[in-house]
């Protein structure tokens, strides 16, 4: 019984740093689904709601490990406009990059597109800022879209 006993330790022993070692990959803190709840434009102090407001619909965003998604549809004015893109992500803090693959409006295609991002709990703020003639960010012209996290 006491060499049944030892192998089973050893065994167990084993186990337990095979399953340790084994490092879990990080999860990005904005994997998962969210719905757009605002949108606003700033532009030099002034700022302008057309989510909800102008713009009648909803939207939602998706991310993955590396990838992300968008889907929603707009009434502006009586017209409905179906809104829809793909592609890839990097965050590097609040430092992030979206390269867009596919998109309702074609020109966005191949664009990678820069912002930062803000997460506090459970709500999430993509702000875009409008380039300089540098290609430095405006500090004084941006939009900003917020969702919430879908549980």
């Amino acid at each position: 019984m006491h060499v049944f006993m030892k192998k089973t330790v050893y065994l167990i022993l084993v186990i337990v740093l095979i399953t340790g070692s084994c490092a879990q990959e990080k999860k990005s803190p904005i994997e998962g689904a969210w719905q757009l709840i605002e949108t606003q434009s700033v532009t030099n102090g002034k700022t302008e709601t057309s989510y909800p407001g102008v713009l009648v619909g909803k939207e939602f965003k998706t991310w993955s490990k590396k990838n992300f998604m968008f889907v929603g549809r707009w009434t502006e004015n009586s017209i409905t406009t179906d809104n829809y893109g793909f592609g890839t992500y990097t965050l590097d803090g609040n430092n992030y990059e979206e390269t867009i693959l596919y998109h309702f409006n074609r020109p966005y295609e191949g664009q990678t597109i820069k912002m930062k991002l803000d997460l506090r709990n459970d709500t999430l703020f993509q702000v875009y800022h409008r380039l300089d003639t540098t290609g430095k960010p405006d500090e004084k012209v941006y939009s900003v879209e917020k969702y919430i996290r879908l549980k």
